[in-house]
C-alpha cells in the first residue's frame, strides 16, 4: 500500500458483500480491488451524468430489470429443454 492511500470503513448490506466476494473470486482480484474498480466506474458513471441521480436511478432499475428478465428466460430455457431421443 502507498503511503499516499488512506484507510476508511465502509458497511455493506450482506447480500452486496456477498457479490463483492463473488466477483472477486471470479476475477481473481482481491475483494478491496473489486470494491475500488466498482466505486471509480461509478463515480465516472456519476460524472458522464452531471450527478443526476434520478436518471441513474432509473438507468440502475431498467438494467436491473434487464438482467432479471434475461435470468429469468435462461433458466426456463435449461428446466423446458426437449427430452433427447433415446434410440
Amino acid at each position: 500500500m502507498s503511503s499516499k492511500t488512506v484507510i476508511t470503513q465502509l458497511r455493506f448490506e450482506p447480500a452486496l458483500l456477498k457479490k463483492i466476494t463473488e466477483a472477486a473470486q471470479k476475477t481473481g482480484l482481491s475483494k478491496a480491488d473489486v470494491m475500488r474498480l466498482a466505486m471509480e466506474t461509478g463515480l465516472q458513471d456519476l460524472r458522464r451524468l452531471r450527478f443526476d441521480l434520478p436518471t441513474l436511478i432509473s438507468q440502475s432499475a431498467r438494467l436491473s430489470e434487464t438482467s432479471v428478465s434475461n435470468t429469468a428466460s435462461e433458466n426456463l430455457s435449461q428446466t423446458h429443454r426437449p427430452a433427447e431421443d433415446v434410440g
